[in-house]
């Protein structure tokens, strides 16, 4: 993840909190919920409010919920009590060792598109790798923006990696995935040009 994106998310993450919170994410939860067996230890990466990992935490799931920005991390543990002792820092995409599994799940929200395209498939890679056999990834990231210039940030130095889902989904099945699933959805802060790709996959049988 780039300097200038983690240095955002630094800076503002108390708006950030504010906004993932009062997001609709009505549909986003229930394509989360329905994608993982009942109880399986799931991760998340980029966790930010501790929005997803409290409702996934609150619907039977073992979760742990990691973001690279410690302020986020402890923005979660005060936003979500519940969320005690299942929060950690993860930079993507070194910090995803065969030792940090195995999970049965892992979930993505809002958090690739900030990677280069290597460092994603590197992530798609090491998220296999911590899997149990025919684990599942759940990972939803923008199609459309409209304020991605020509250098892939935004005005504020975010990184978006903008590719089609034909692309997503050919990284995804290169890192050893089938996909089971793929959709596309509005935007929970009610952006007119905003879209999101929703993509479930499971790792492949040897």
């Amino acid at each position: 993840m780039t300097d200038t994106t983690l240095a955002y998310y630094t800076a503002c993450w108390k708006d950030l909190v504010r906004r993932y919170e009062s997001a609709d994410v009505t549909e986003l939860h229930a394509l989360l919920a329905s994608s993982f067996s009942p109880g399986a230890r799931l991760l998340e990466l980029g966790c930010g409010s501790g929005r997803d990992a409290a409702h996934m935490l609150a619907n039977g799931f073992d979760v742990i919920a990691s973001d690279a920005v410690q302020e986020m991390i402890d923005a979660a543990a005060a936003c979500h009590p519940a969320l005690a002792g299942r929060l950690c820092r993860i930079c993507l995409p070194r910090d995803l060792p065969p030792s940090l599994g195995p999970f049965d799940g892992v979930y993505a929200v809002a958090t690739l598109m900030h990677l280069t395209r290597p460092a994603i498939q590197e992530v798609f890679s090491g998220i296999r790798r911590i899997l149990v056999p025919e684990g599942r990834l759940f990972f939803s990231v923008p199609l459309h923006r409209d304020d991605v210039q020509a250098d892939e940030c935004d005005a504020k130095g975010r990184r978006f990696t903008a590719m089609t889902l034909t692309a997503w989904t050919g990284l995804c099945r290169e890192s050893g995935f089938d996909i089971i699933t793929s959709t596309v959805s509005s935007d929970g802060l009610g952006r007119k040009s905003f879209a999101w790709f929703n993509c479930l996959a499971v790792t492949c049988r040897k």
